[in-house]
């Protein structure tokens, strides 16, 4: 059976801190391959990048991490290619219900307190990683306003080619 770890997210951007993420769990767990889940609509936030550029962002930020991280790592990009805006939560039940596979889901301390405050059947039916926002100090919400501000501090926080790839196609600015 293989292990894989899902790391779902709105990842907009993708930044350092996921990496960090990443790396401090499978110091401390090991598994045959990660799955990395850009999230298409969401119920709890507004996400205005267009799930092309979402997903040039995760292809991008896929290829920075195998180069940081010797386990097998796929973009799943389901919910994006989906028009009708498919939630994560199918997606997971869809990955969840492969005979051959065992999950477990990564998932920040933010969204592990959502899922706790819906009292979802989800907790019951997973294994999770529980990342603390402490152990890194970066978040997206932050890259974004940094960019608004015109404050380019943020490229220190987001691996080079996706610093590239939101100047160059003008991503999260103020219009």
């Amino acid at each position: 059976m293989k292990k894989v770890l899902l790391f779902p997210g709105a990842f907009n951007p993708p930044h350092l801190g996921h990496v960090a993420i990443l790396e401090a769990t499978l110091k401390k767990e090991s598994f045959d391959e990660i799955w990395i889940i850009p999230s298409g609509n969401r119920d709890d936030k507004v996400i205005s990048t267009t799930y092309e550029d979402r997903r040039n962002l995760g292809n991008l930020f896929v290829e920075f991490l195998r180069t940081k991280i010797s386990t097998p790592i796929k973009l799943m990009t389901d919910e994006l290619d989906d028009a009708k805006g498919r939630p994560t939560q199918e997606t997971l039940e869809e990955i969840k219900s492969q005979p051959d596979i065992q999950t477990v889901q990564l998932i920040g301390s933010d969204g592990m307190a959502n899922l706790q405050a819906s009292s979802d059947k989800q907790l019951n039916m997973e294994d999770f990683i529980v990342a603390q926002r402490d152990s890194t100090d970066i978040s997206s919400t932050q890259i974004r306003t940094m960019i608004q501000n015109g404050d380019s501090g943020y490229r220190n926080l987001v691996p080079q080619e996706i610093a590239d790839y939101i100047d160059i196609n003008g991503l999260y600015q103020t219009k």
